[in-house]
C-alpha cells in the first residue's frame, strides 16, 4: 500500500523528463504508480529483470539530477514533502501543536515551507519528534527508503568477514534481516539458509534471485555484482568483490523466506546453527528483544555474526544530521554499540563474545573537520578534549551459545 501511494506522489511530482525515463521501463502501463507497486511485490524473473533496470536508472539520476531522485531525508529533494507527510500524519494533536510552536507558524503548509528552508529548525524536529518512530513506522518508512538501492549495504561486510567463518560450514543459518539477499545466495550453497526481513520490497527480491538460482539462470547475477558495487562505490569498502562465477558456482539448497521481525522469530528453540545478522541491530526498535530471540533459536555451541556501529559512527552520524539538517536519524540508525555494550546484552541471553573486529576506521584530523563545520559547536569542542590517533566507526562480532 505504502508504495502505491509513494508512486503515485512521486510520478505526479518528478520533472516530466524524468517520469519519462521510468515510464520508459514499463511502457503501455496507464496507471504507472499501480504496475510500479506490482513490480515490486512480485518475486519473478521479469520482475527481477525490472528491478535492476529501475535500479540502474535511479543510481544515474541520483548522480546527475539528486533533487529529481528517489532519496530519504534531502531537504530539498523532491521526495521530502511525502516523508514529512507521512510522519505528520501519524503525530498526534498534542505533538502537532509542539511543532506548530517551534517554527511559529498555524497551518501545515507552512510547517513544510519553514522546514525546507531552515537547519536549526529539521535538527530540532529530527531530536524532537523524527527520532521517536515506532516500529510499525520505521517498517513502512523502510518499504520506500529500499527503494534508493538494490544492494542492503552489508555486501562487503559478508564477503569480508562472515563468508570465510562460515564457507565449509554446513547445518541451518538463518539470515536475519536478509535484504536484496545477497549472502543469502552464497549461503544457500552449503547451507539450508531461512531468510527473514520486514521489508516486504527488498524480501520479494531476494526471493526471486534465489528461485532463478535454483533454477540454474544464472546469467543475470555479474549485472546484480556490478550493480552492488557501483552503489556501494559511494561507501569506502575494503574488500573486492568476486567474480559471480566463482563466487555463485555451486547448487544451492533449500532456501525459506519469511515476512517479519526479528524479536518475534518463527522457528523452534536451538534450531540454528548459525546466525548472520549483518547492519540490522542499529535499525531495530529493541536490540536485546532481538538478541534474545536470537539465543532461543540457536542451538548450543551455535555462533551469531552481526556488525554494528560504534559511538564513534554514532558522532559521525550526528555531525553529518546537524550540517544537513536531516528530519530523521541518518539511514535510519537508532542505535550505536561499544564492545562492552554488545558484550553484556549478548551475555545477559547465554552468548559469549568470541571474535571483534573493528573496521571502518577514521582519523582524528578527519573527524575534527567535519564537527568544525557542524552548527553542533559541542561536537568539535567534545573532540578537542579527546584526541586519538583513529577510531573505528563500526564492528565485526561473533558470538557463541554457551
Amino acid at each position: 500500500m505504502i508504495l502505491k501511494e509513494f508512486f503515485t506522489y512521486y510520478f505526479s511530482h518528478v520533472d516530466d523528463e524524468v517520469r519519462k525515463i521510468y515510464a520508459g521501463l514499463l511502457p503501455q502501463e496507464e496507471d504507472l504508480a499501480g504496475a510500479y507497486a506490482e513490480m515490486f511485490s512480485r518475486h519473478d524473473e521479469e520482475a527481477l529483470k525490472f528491478l535492476l533496470d529501475f535500479y540502474s536508472v535511479s543510481f544515474k539520476l541520483c548522480r546527475e539530477n539528486p533533487r529529481q531522485a528517489i532519496l530519504f531525508n534531502v531537504n530539498d529533494n523532491v521526495c521530502f514533502d511525502f516523508f514529512l507527510d507521512y510522519v505528520w500524519n501519524t503525530l498526534t494533536g498534542e505533538e502537532q501543536d509542539k511543532v506548530f510552536a517551534a517554527c511559529a507558524v498555524s497551518s501545515y503548509e507552512e510547517v513544510k515551507q519553514k522546514l525546507k528552508k531552515d537547519v536549526a529548525l529539521r535538527n530540532w524536529f529530527r531530536r524532537e519528534i523524527g527520532s521517536g518512530l515506532d516500529q510499525e513506522e520505521l517498517f513502512t518508512l523502510n518499504e520506500v527508503i529500499s527503494l534508493q538501492n538494490f544492494s542492503s549495504g552489508g555486501e562487503s561486510s559478508f564477503l569480508q568477514y562472515v563468508y570465510p567463518r562460515i564457507k565449509d560450514k554446513s547445518g541451518r543459518v538463518l539470515d536475519g534481516g536478509c535484504g536484496a539477499g545477497f549472502a543469502t545466495l552464497v549461503m544457500s550453497q552449503y547451507m539450508e539458509v531461512y531468510s527473514l526481513d520486514a521489508c516486504q520490497a527488498r524480501l520479494k527480491r531476494a526471493h526471486a534471485l534465489a528461485e532463478m538460482m535454483k533454477r540454474g539462470e544464472r546469467k543475470i547475477f555479474p549485472q546484480i555484482i556490478s550493480l552492488i558495487q557501483k552503489e556501494l562505490g559511494g561507501i569506502e569498502v575494503e574488500y573486492e568483490f568476486p567474480d559471480a562465477e566463482k563466487l555463485l558456482n555451486q547448487k544451492p539448497k533449500d532456501v525459506h523466506f519469511t515476512w517479519g521481525s526479528l524479536d518475534k522469530l518463527p522457528y523452534e528453540d536451538n534450531f540454528f546453527h548459525f546466525i548472520n545478522c549483518l547492519d540490522v541491530l542499529e535499525h531495530t526498535y529493541d536490540p536485546e528483544a532481538i538478541v534474545k530471540e536470537f539465543a532461543r533459536v540457536l542451538r548450543p555451541g551455535g555462533q551469531v555474526f552481526i556488525t554494528a556501529p560504534t559511538r564513534y559512527g554514532e558522532w559521525e552520524q550526528r555531525i553529518h544530521e546537524s550540517i544537513e539538517g536531516t528530519l530523521f536519524p541518518a539511514m535510519l540508525h537508532m542505535h550505536h554499540f561499544d564492545q562492552e555494550i554488545l558484550r553484556d546484552m549478548f551475555s545477559r541471553h547465554g552468548l559469549r563474545e568470541v571474535e571483534v573486529v573493528p573496521f571502518d576506521f577514521m582519523t582524528y584530523e578527519d573527524f575534527l573537520h567535519i564537527a568544525e563545520k557542524s552548527p553542533d559547536g559541542e561536537l568539535a569542542e567534545d573532540l578537542k578534549q579527546k584526541s586519538f590517533d583513529k577510531v573505528a566507526l563500526q564492528l565485526f562480532a561473533v558470538y557463541e551459545k554457551i
